[in-house]
């Protein structure tokens, strides 16, 4: 309408424009206009398929089964399969697991795509589910879990802190409905958390780690390229943040659990070069010292392993798995006869 209240006419090319438009504008509920959204459920979709397909059960996939495929172990995440970190987000335990997540992430994908980009959201998703598992791991290290719903909380957190504290260009009742709704998520999400076997720290983790990234995405700038540059640095931040973080963790677990991994695969070697640094750096270490002398014995250096285990238990001489061992040594070495 123009000022007066009569509708323009239009050519026939400007009407032409302005139908178009409005096709277009029909279908911006569809999935073909949040490719991110759609990508990442294809993804969590196709790995869940893939586990079904290879033998995995649909309802309830046995451990072995999902750390194969990539669930956040700490025992292995932090003894150096960092990569699981992010696997992790796209694993779930069972159909109505993912289920669940999946009906979230569309919802939750397509919000954060309209108001802050297709780019954006992806990062978002794998920096906030990164996040997430984090933090499990820093609450508790042999943490094992899997799903996308850590990066889910982070998409909700990054929303909650652009439409609370942003400037998005959306009216006050979208921002208020959009408010409220993902604050319903939240709660009832955090509270059905604590009800059964959920890793709510995840879900904090991602969470706070969207609301951190969520508000520097949403501030206005002056031309598009500062904000898409201001975007850019706020997000790599992020992932710095993360980083540094995460090297912590395993500066304070990765030794421990470098040698866990070290033995499950059998790569003894690496063990040994693992106990021996942690050794000489801590000789009062008497877990380390066992844990060496087995080492020791596997590779057939008994007189190493024998050391090793009498160190164990001058440290403790009530340590039970180093005194069988030592009898057992000293029963198959011959000792050197006094002169």
């Amino acid at each position: 309408m123009n000022e007066e209240g009569i509708a323009p006419v239009l050519c026939d090319r400007c009407a032409g424009r302005a139908t178009a438009r409005a096709r277009r504008g029909l279908h911006t509920g569809t999935l073909r206009d949040y490719p991110v959204t759609a990508g990442l459920v294809a993804i969590n979709v196709s790995v869940f398929v893939a586990m079904v397909a290879t033998g995995s059960s649909i309802m309830n996939p046995s451990g072995p089964d999902l750390i194969r495929w990539g669930a956040n172990w700490g025992v292995l995440t932090l003894g150096g399969e960092y990569w699981r970190l992010l696997s992790a987000t796209f694993v779930h335990i069972g159909i109505i697991h993912i289920a669940l997540n999946m009906w979230c992430l569309l919802y939750l994908g397509q919000l954060s795509e309209r108001l802050f980009g297709k780019w954006q959201t992806f990062l978002i998703y794998v920096l906030t589910g990164v996040g997430g598992n984090l933090l499990s791991l820093a609450y508790e290290p042999t943490r094992f879990s899997a799903g996308a719903s850590g990066a889910i909380f982070g998409l909700a957190g990054a929303l909650l802190a652009g439409v609370r504290f942003g400037n998005l260009s959306i009216t006050a009742g979208e921002k208020r409905s959009i408010f409220s709704s993902v604050i319903l998520f939240a709660g009832f999400s955090f509270y059905m958390g604590m009800q059964g076997n959920v890793d709510n720290m995840c879900h904090l983790g991602g969470f706070v780690s969207g609301l951190i990234v969520g508000l520097p995405l949403a501030l206005p700038s002056s031309s598009k390229a500062k904000h898409t540059m201001f975007q850019i640095i706020t997000l790599a931040i992020t992932a710095t943040l993360l980083a540094a973080a995460g090297k912590e963790l395993v500066q304070s677990h990765g030794r421990k659990f470098k040698v866990s991994v070290a033995f499950r695969s059998r790569d003894l070697a690496t063990a040994i070069q693992v106990l021996e640094k942690v050794t000489a750096s801590d000789p009062q270490n008497v877990d380390a010292q066992v844990a060496l002398g087995f080492a020791y014995q596997a590779t057939n250096q008994p007189q190493k392993a024998i050391a090793a285990f009498e160190q164990a238990l001058k440290i403790d001489p009530d340590e039970a798995d180093a005194k069988e061992a030592l009898n057992q040594l000293r029963n198959e070495v011959p000792q050197p006869e006094k002169p």
